[in-house]
């Protein structure tokens, strides 16, 4: 037996249909994983920065030029001076925070 090809074009039809209702579920799984490789990406640059000013603090220089625009905080334990930098992200909706000790014998 041969199909109609109105069956076909229902069948079309059909697949029209569950792409439509499939397609804002696969960009929201898009959105979410760019979303993930910026905030990795983010909390790399802030390990990054946090050593830096960790080492620029234990130096005696100013360890806020390194942040650029980040929240620093400087904390002293015993030998070890410590950088903790945390900034907001994907709109205030995460923060990440990084630290990073050096030792302080620049003072």
């Amino acid at each position: 037996m041969r199909r109609r090809s109105c069956d076909r074009r229902g069948e079309l039809g059909a697949v029209t249909a569950e792409l439509a209702a499939a397609l804002p579920a696969a960009v929201l799984a898009i959105g979410i994983a760019i979303g993930a490789v910026a905030a990795a990406a983010t909390q790399v640059a802030l390990e990054q920065t946090a050593g830096a000013a960790a080492r620029a603090a234990g130096r005696g220089d100013d360890p806020a030029a390194y942040v650029d625009g980040a929240a620093l905080r400087i904390e002293v334990q015993g030998e070890l001076v410590c950088a903790v930098v945390s900034r907001d992200v994907l709109h205030g909706a995460l923060t990440l925070v990084a630290r990073s000790c050096a030792h302080g014998g620049g003072r």
